[in-house]
C-alpha cells in the first residue's frame, strides 16, 4: 500500500534526451578607425548611415563649425523616420543649438516651441527647458531665462545645480541693478529705496534703524519701515504694519532688495541640497559637489550674508528637505510621479513667475518682515 503523496512520477525514471550542441559561429567585430564616419558611408544599413551623419554633425559642433554641424543635423533629420522620436528630438535640439550660436535665435526658438508642444514626459520637458535657457541666455533675455529656470525647478525641486544656476542669474541681475541704483551709506548700501518719500527720515533716526537692521542684515524692507514710521501707519498695530511692509516688498517691481533676498535664498538652498547628497558621492562627482559648495560660500560672502539672516533663510528653504527621500542625483520621489502625469507637465509649463515666487520666496519675505517689524516697534517705544 502506497503512502499518499509518496509516489514518483514516471518521468523521473525516463531516459534523458541527448542534447545536441550546435557549433558556435565566429563573430567578426567591425573595426572602426578614428573618425571613420567622416568618410562617405556606402553601407546599405540605414541605421549605420544615419549614425555616421549624426556623428559628423557632433564632431563639427565640437570643433565649433556650427554651420557645418547644422547642415549635417538637417540632412540626418530628413532621413530619420517619424517613428524614431528619440533621435528626431536629439537632432532638433542640435539644430537649435547651432542656430543659437549662429545668432539665428528666432529660428532656434521655433524649434524649441515645437519640441515643447510635443513633450510627453518629464525627460522631454527637462531637455526643452535646458535648451530654452541656452537660447535665452545667448540672446540676453534675462526675464525668460529666469522663467525657464523656475519651470525647471518646479519639475526638479531637489536639483542643486539648477538652484545654483538660478542664483547666479539673480546675482548678475542684482549686481547690474546695484551699479545703476542710488545707494545709501553704511551697511544699507544695497537698499535702493521704494520711493523718494522714504528718504525723509532724520540721519539720527536712520542710524538707530540701521543699527538694529545690521543685526539681521536683511536689505529688503528697511526703507519700507522708514516710510511706515513717517505715515499714518505709525499708530497701527503689528499686523497692519506687517501687511504694509509685505505689500511694498511684493508689489511686483523687481528691486535690488528683492534680488538680494532671492539670490541668497537660491544659493542657500543649493548648498543645502549639495550637503545632503555629498555622502552618497565619490570621485569626480564628489569633487564637483565640493567645488560648487566653495563657490556658493564665496558668493554668500560677497552678498554679506550674516549668521542671523542665514539661519532664517536656511530654516525656510529647507522645510521640504528630507534626506531619506533624496536620491544621489538630487531628485526626489516627486519627480517619478511627475513623469507619469501629463496634466502636471502641462501645469508646470504654464506656471508664472508670481506663482513660483509665491511658493519659494513669499514666506521668506514675511519672516524677514516680522523680525524687522519687531525692531521697529522696539525703536518706537524707545523714542
Amino acid at each position: 500500500m502506497e503512502i499518499l503523496g509518496s509516489e514518483f512520477d514516471d518521468s523521473v525514471f525516463a531516459k534523458s534526451r541527448e542534447k545536441t550542441v550546435a557549433p558556435l559561429t565566429s563573430y567578426n567585430a567591425k573595426l572602426c578607425e578614428p573618425e571613420w564616419f567622416c568618410e562617405e558611408v556606402t553601407a546599405e544599413d540605414v541605421v549605420e548611415k544615419l549614425t555616421a551623419i549624426k556623428f559628423r554633425g557632433d564632431l563639427a559642433y565640437r570643433h565649433q563649425d556650427f554651420q557645418k554641424a547644422l547642415d549635417e543635423y538637417s540632412s540626418c533629420l530628413f532621413l530619420v523616420p517619424e517613428t524614431n522620436i528619440a533621435m528626431r528630438r536629439d537632432l532638433q535640439e542640435g539644430q537649435a543649438r547651432c542656430l543659437c550660436h549662429l545668432g539665428r535665435h528666432v529660428e532656434a526658438m521655433d524649434i524649441v516651441q515645437q519640441l515643447r508642444s510635443e513633450a510627453t514626459n518629464a525627460d522631454h520637458l527637462t531637455a526643452v527647458l535646458n535648451l530654452e535657457i541656452t537660447v535665452f541666455q545667448s540672446h540676453g533675455n534675462v526675464s525668460q531665462t529666469i522663467s525657464s529656470f523656475q519651470q525647471l525647478l518646479c519639475l526638479h525641486p531637489f536639483n542643486p545645480w539648477n538652484w545654483k544656476k538660478l542664483a547666479e542669474v539673480y546675482m548678475n541681475l542684482f549686481q547690474t541693478l546695484s551699479a545703476t541704483s542710488k545707494t545709501t551709506s553704511g551697511d544699507t548700501k544695497h537698499c535702493n529705496g521704494f520711493s523718494k518719500e522714504f528718504s525723509t527720515l532724520t540721519k539720527t533716526r536712520q542710524t538707530e534703524v540701521n543699527r538694529h537692521y545690521q543685526a539681521l542684515d536683511y536689505r529688503g524692507p528697511v526703507n519700507a519701515l522708514i516710510s511706515v514710521e513717517n505715515s499714518s501707519v505709525r499708530e497701527s498695530n503689528n499686523q497692519t504694519v506687517l501687511e504694509e511692509v509685505v505689500a511694498l516688498e511684493t508689489k511686483g517691481k523687481e528691486t535690488v532688495n528683492g534680488l538680494w533676498q532671492k539670490t541668497c535664498a537660491c544659493f542657500v538652498r543649493a548648498r543645502l541640497l549639495f550637503q545632503l547628497v555629498r555622502f552618497q558621492q565619490t570621485s569626480f562627482v564628489l569633487e564637483s559637489n565640493l567645488d560648487a559648495q566653495r563657490e556658493i560660500e564665496e558668493q554668500l560672502k560677497l552678498l554679506q550674508l550674516r549668521e542671523e539672516a542665514l539661519n532664517l533663510i536656511t530654516e525656510v528653504m529647507s522645510e521640504d528637505l528630507i534626506p531619506e527621500t533624496l536620491k544621489e542625483d538630487g531628485q526626489g520621489a516627486e519627480t517619478c510621479e511627475i513623469a507619469l502625469n501629463v496634466s502636471t507637465l502641462t501645469s508646470i509649463q504654464s506656471i508664472s513667475e508670481s506663482e513660483f515666487e509665491e511658493k519659494w520666496f513669499k514666506k521668506l519675505t514675511v519672516t524677514f518682515c516680522t523680525f524687522l517689524v519687531l525692531y521697529y516697534k522696539e525703536l518706537h517705544v524707545l523714542t
